[in-house]
């Protein structure tokens, strides 16, 4: 009986035994190292998009170009979040990735950051020409009345303080000074374009 009870007794322990080896073998620690470089495989690939991104930025319409011509206010200044938003356009990237936006409106010429390219410096020029937009004019007769009354409207200037007007109308474009405080200095260029009408039109 003491046998019986002892061979029981030893069958019990292994049982016992096997089942905490079974039970500490289940958590494999190699499958945790491997999770982990399959977490961190996502770093490396972000890092090559922004690097190709970065590739894929084309300066070459921005860099010691003529970015355009932007519309003047009464100062003959112009907004610089205009300017910053052309340049974003011009770059295909947000504006949020430009910095130190230096812009000299008596040269017209401006300049860049780019972080995101070694704090890269991209020179600029741009116009700023007042664009009174479309007349109609009989037989090529420029209406100074009209060119001037248009000034007046898009600079909100009274006419009665714009003077010296001098229209070109091979080229579609003349200059402006005003006298009212506050305005803008010296002659202040515009351009027009024209739609030509003839008097017996219509006949």
């Amino acid at each position: 009986m003491k046998k019986l009870l002892t061979m029981l007794g030893s069958i019990a322990l292994i049982a016992t035994t096997s089942a905490a080896v079974v039970a500490c073998g289940g958590k494999n620690p190699s499958q945790s190292s491997e999770k982990q470089p399959s977490e961190n495989s996502n770093t490396p690939t972000d890092e090559s998009k922004k690097d190709d991104e970065k590739g894929k930025l084309d300066i070459s319409k921005v860099e010691d170009k003529n970015i355009g011509n932007f519309q003047p206010n009464s100062k003959k200044t112009i907004p610089q979040k205009e300017i910053k938003k052309k340049l974003a356009e011009l770059l295909s990237t947000h504006e949020s990735n430009l910095s130190n936006l230096d812009v000299d409106y008596t040269t017209n010429k401006g300049k860049v950051t780019l972080p995101g390219l070694n704090n890269k410096t991209l020179n600029f020029t741009f116009t700023s020409i007042l664009d009174l937009g479309q007349f109609e004019f009989k037989n090529k007769v420029v209406s100074v009345a009209e060119i001037k009354k248009k000034i007046s409207d898009l600079l909100k200037i009274e006419s009665k303080y714009l003077y010296e007007l001098e229209v070109d109308s091979v080229n579609n474009s003349g200059t402006v000074k005003s006298s009212k405080p506050d305005t803008f200095s010296g002659k202040f260029e515009f351009k027009f374009s024209v739609k030509e009408t003839m008097k017996n039109e219509g006949k």
